[in-house]
């Protein structure tokens, strides 16, 4: 059986153009996050995040939502399940009929000390005889497909990278711009791309 997914791509860039009528509909939780934030990039993102839950999955108040103990959101009435990432001007959501995580990264540089620390034998090698530019994209892709399987099982850092560096898992990894996003199921799914700008 394969479920079905949506991956929602939101460029926030110009969302502050429309800051009070979303704030007049976003769950108060987002709009608290929003007005703590000092950094102009990260209350675009609040606000993003706060936005595409109200448009996709009707979130308007915090007694919709549970969250664990790591901070992974669930709908109070169960499913769908979703997952939410955030960098640069992107907010990713990511809502399917089966658990899922999902992270987006700007191309970073790789940080060798971090591929010793945490990335498993497999990962290392996939970044062995490459260099440059080359080596950081699949530096930064390899790390979306790990924090993706952390947020899939919505656990912290701390508690499970060592288990989870080649847990059995869906990975489904797209390139926009210089971004990798990455969704992790369980289950194999058919993913539905939107791209989204306001």
């Amino acid at each position: 059986m394969s479920y079905k997914a949506k991956l929602i791509i939101a460029d926030a860039e110009h969302i502050l153009q429309y800051e009070k009528k979303i704030l007049s509909q976003i769950a108060p939780q987002y709009v608290k996050k929003y007005r703590e934030h000092k950094i102009e990039e990260d209350k675009k993102q609040e606000l993003m995040a706060g936005y595409l839950l109200k448009m996709y999955l009707n979130i308007e108040h915090e007694e919709q939502l549970i969250i664990n103990e790591n901070g992974k959101p669930f709908l109070k009435a169960g499913e769908p399940f979703f997952n939410l990432s955030h960098s640069g001007n992107y907010v990713v959501l990511a809502i399917a009929d089966c658990e899922i995580g999902v992270d987006i990264e700007h191309i970073m540089q790789c940080h060798e000390a971090t591929v010793k620390k945490v990335y498993s034998a497999r990962m290392q090698e996939e970044l062995t005889d490459l260099s440059g530019e080359e080596k950081n994209e699949k530096f930064s892709q390899l790390w979306t497909e790990f924090e993706a399987r952390l947020k899939l099982k919505g656990i912290g850092f701390e508690e499970g990278w060592k288990e989870l560096r080649d847990m059995n898992c869906y990975i489904d990894t797209r390139r926009v711009e210089n971004y990798f996003i990455s969704v992790a199921t369980e289950e194999e799914i058919f993913l539905e791309v939107i791209f989204k700008s306001i």
